[in-house]
């Protein structure tokens, strides 16, 4: 058998792009969260609750009270390379927002089945929108809710079976590494209540994080690791000289 035979080389389709480049975007549990997350943050929440159901291999779900999303950017919102943050190249360097390179909802798009509910505060009501693989809306119906976003992952990873079956058998493990993400996110973010709740498979709900939205950083390293930690820290205060 000849190991070099020659084949033909040719454009792999565009879904299988989609979905091989969707899961360098989002590796495991934590990415996913994170990328929801930092939307949150973007969109000005002050409020941002992370639900989970059985360490997220059943649904992962944020919801926020930021500005929501206008109807006019609905069919934009998970397609890929499509935002808000930036119109070209040069915006890079007065970025101000976590996100701008339009990649995060178009990967989740392709690895979970992915819905959402957002308000506008310039709507008078909400919208409930699921989107198929691609980022396309395949439903939309009007649902009362407050200003704010919530949006809801489920059977993560699906199209990549290999990737989700390592993520069931290490449930436990990416769930840890999501918790120690999202403690950095709660001692950066000032100003911002931060919760996180895992419900298992029998229902039993437990709080994992839970801030109060303190105004300093000293702050939230109290609520997040507690007085006792908090004064075993030197607090170093540095100024940097401007040579413009």
């Amino acid at each position: 058998m000849n190991g070099c035979a020659s084949k033909t080389i040719r454009a792999i389709d565009k879904e299988s792009v989609h979905r091989i480049c969707s899961g360098q975007v989002v590796l495991n549990l934590a990415t996913a969260v994170k990328e929801l997350v930092e939307n949150s943050l973007d969109a000005g929440a002050t409020i941002i609750e992370i639900r989970l159901k059985d360490f997220g291999s059943e649904l992962i779900e944020v919801t926020d009270n930021g500005c929501g999303v206008e109807p006019e950017n609905f069919e934009g919102l998970t397609l890929k390379h499509h935002t808000s943050k930036l119109e070209d190249f040069s915006d890079l360097m007065t970025v101000e927002t976590f996100g701008f390179r339009g990649e995060a909802l178009s990967s989740l798009c392709a690895l979970s089945d992915i819905s959402v509910i957002t308000r506008h505060q310039s709507s008078s009501c909400g919208t409930h929108l699921i989107f198929d693989r691609n980022g396309i809306i395949s439903s939309k119906a009007s649902v009362a809710r407050q200003v704010g976003t919530t949006v809801s992952l489920q059977n993560i990873f699906h199209s990549l079976p290999v990737r989700q079956k390592e993520f069931h058998r290490n449930l436990k493990k990416e769930f840890g590494k999501m918790t120690q993400l999202l403690n950095a996110y709660c001692l950066i973010s000032t100003g911002v209540r931060i919760t996180c709740i895992n419900q298992t498979k029998k229902g039993s709900r437990s709080t994992i994080i839970a801030t109060q939205g303190c105004k300093s950083v000293r702050e939230n390293i109290a609520s997040v690791f507690g007085s006792k930690q908090l004064s075993s820290l030197l607090e170093i205060t540095s100024e940097k000289e401007s040579n413009v």
